[in-house]
């Protein structure tokens, strides 16, 4: 080695030598920024009160100073910059706050992140000890992962015998603030009914069946989850509140049943028997039938079993009503009893739209199953209990009719569109006429084909519904899958106009005929009055020819016949119809059996 070299290389040692002596005594000296605070977590997004929305550092200082104050990530990168040139007086607490973003106003990633300060005059910068900030905006992830004990394929249920209330297995709580809240959902808007705080770093959580310290009622509940981390960044299960059909991963479904009946949706012959399935969660029953309509009890008995077999009466077609009473409870579903001997006319009802506005929980997500939520995804089962007993629809619609029709002794036919629809019992050929009893809102794409091709071929069909036959649904395997949206042209060739027109407030529409075959209004005076809400036709198909109609302005048709084909179509479009006629309030009765004179002929 040269002399210059070594001289050089001498120079390198002696300060290396000196940096290391002087890093030494500046580690093992006193220290000069005293009593160091921090806020250890927290999130810019938070909503829960009394947790922090940016990190807090403060400390004093020994002597006066000039500070630079950073926040460093885990590589030693300043990712922002608090303060560069504050003056500090000697053992004056100072704070400065750190909102979560970079100098370049971007948010940090998450993480954690010490704190550097730089004394200007006494040449130090050092990384405050024991000193880490965590950034953390990232949420909980809470599901109910089970509810026991369970059901078989669905929901879990309660009351049960020896069950005093059901326990969620749960994640994702696990050393955070929790709650279980109870939201029924077989109500519109789904709302919370009970919550129960959950301990930190339990695994699972019970609900009594209580709201209020009181049984809950009879309905689809779904056991949710509210957590908070400490953070506190809130999440959610389900992730949609409230909660959406179709969005509710998992089993954490809670069906209350005391007393319910799935009767078959299939009629029944006059003086056959039938089988209604009866869930009174194991206790003894007592059942009654009547025709609809009418107060005479024409069978009774008692039971337990599950399965419950009723003789229908002779004698006439008609829609009968089964009541079953358990202890407090009672429930009423309907019996489609068919004549033995055909009519001219078959009335239909509208089962596949029963069931498919039945909240019912199939599938124990805890969201009742119908074909008006989650769109095209939502599905039903067909042979289920009635939720809430005799569908919402019976007594103004369906079952007004039948009523008026047993009162005029005008003989029919009865079955359902489920029925036609699994090609069980009569069907459209049989008969004459046919009359669409309520609001069909959905049918399968099969009926309604049939439908049109019964009145093309000659047959005559009335639909009193609204809003009716538009829809179609799949029918495979006993569940209804595959709801469509709207078409705007019917079953029949009609192309209704929606939502329903309303009369103001307490006043009442006239309808006036305004086209007239001499057939449809036989035997009224043509004006119809008392009206509250009725549907009115944009059009008929071109290869329809519109016959007869009466409307409010002359013009647009609400009550309207036309012709398809070889056969006739009529569209009534007045949902209070039924009920009015049942009631003999008006002209009411007098177009009802104007209308089913056309389709009986």
């Amino acid at each position: 080695m040269t002399r210059p070299a070594r001289i050089v290389f001498a120079l390198l040692v002696l300060a290396t030598l000196g940096a290391f002596v002087i890093a030494q005594k500046l580690k093992s000296g006193p220290s000069l920024i005293m009593t160091p605070s921090f806020t250890s977590v927290f999130s810019p997004l938070t909503r829960e009160p009394h947790k922090p929305t940016r990190g807090r550092i403060s400390f004093w200082l020994v002597n006066d100073d000039t500070v630079a104050v950073s926040i460093v990530d885990g590589s030693g990168r300043i990712v922002r910059t608090l303060a560069d040139g504050d003056k500090v007086p000697r053992k004056v607490r100072t704070r400065w706050y750190w909102d979560g973003r970079t100098d370049d106003g971007e948010r940090a990633p998450d993480g954690r992140y010490r704190v550097r300060v730089a004394l200007i005059h006494q040449g130090r910068t050092v990384d405050l000890p024991d000193v880490t900030i965590a950034l953390d905006t990232t949420p909980p992830r809470p599901r109910v992962v089970a509810v026991e004990p369970e059901g078989r394929s669905g929901p879990a249920f309660l009351p049960q015998q020896g069950v005093a209330g059901v326990t969620a297995a749960i994640r994702g709580t696990e050393g955070r603030k929790a709650r279980l809240q109870v939201w029924r959902t077989d109500v519109r808007p789904a709302r919370i009914v009970e919550q129960v705080e959950i301990p930190s770093r339990t695994p699972t959580v019970r609900w009594d069946g209580t709201i209020d310290g009181r049984p809950a009622p009879a309905g689809t509940y779904l056991l949710g989850l509210l957590v908070a981390d400490r953070a506190g960044n809130r999440a959610t299960f389900p992730a949609a509140v409230p909660p959406r059909a179709g969005a509710v991963r998992g089993r954490a479904g809670v069906t209350v049943r005391q007393l319910a009946a799935s009767p078959a949706l299939a009629p029944v012959t006059a003086g056959k028997t039938t089988t209604v399935f009866v869930d009174a969660r194991r206790a003894r029953y007592r059942w009654a039938l009547r025709r609809w309509g009418e107060p005479r009890v024409l069978a009774r008995g008692r039971g337990r079993d599950v399965k419950l077999r009723v003789r229908a009466p002779r004698g006439q077609a008609g829609l009968h009503v089964l009541t079953i009473s358990a202890g407090g409870d009672r429930t009423q579903v309907p019996i489609v009893v068919r004549a033995a001997v055909p009519r001219r006319v078959l009335v239909v009802l509208p089962a596949l739209t029963w069931q498919g506005l039945n909240p019912v929980d199939d599938d124990g997500d805890g969201l009742p199953n119908t074909l008006d939520a989650a769109g095209r995804d939502a599905t039903a089962a067909l042979l289920r209990p009635y939720a809430h007993g005799m569908p919402a629809s019976v007594p103004r619609r369906e079952g007004a009719l039948l009523r008026f029709l047993d009162e005029e002794l005008l003989r029919y036919d009865l079955t359902t569109d489920a029925a036609l629809a699994a090609g069980v019992g009569p069907s459209l050929d049989d008969y004459r006429g046919v009359v669409l009893a309520g609001d069909s809102r959905w049918i399968t794409p099969q009926l309604r084909r049939d439908l049109r091709r019964r009145v093309q071929s000659g047959g005559r069909v009335w639909s009193l519904g609204t809003d009716a036959l538009r829809r179609t649904v799949q029918l495979r395997d006993g569940r209804l899958s595959q709801p469509g949206a709207p078409t705007p042209t019917d079953a029949l060739g009609a192309r209704p106009t929606q939502p329903l027109e309303r009369a103001p407030a307490g006043e009442t529409a006239t309808l006036t005929t305004y086209l007239d075959d001499g057939e449809l209004f036989a035997g009224t005076s043509g004006q119809f009055t008392g009206w509250t809400g009725w549907e009115t036709l944009a059009s008929v198909v071109p290869a329809a020819e519109l016959t007869a109609a009466a409307g409010t302005d002359g013009e647009t048709p609400t009550i309207a016949s036309w012709r398809l084909g070889d056969g006739v179509a009529i569209h009534s479009g007045l949902p209070e119809l039924a009920a009015r006629a049942a009631a003999g309030d008006g002209d009411a009765p007098g177009l009802v059996r104007a209308l089913w004179a056309r389709v009986a002929r």
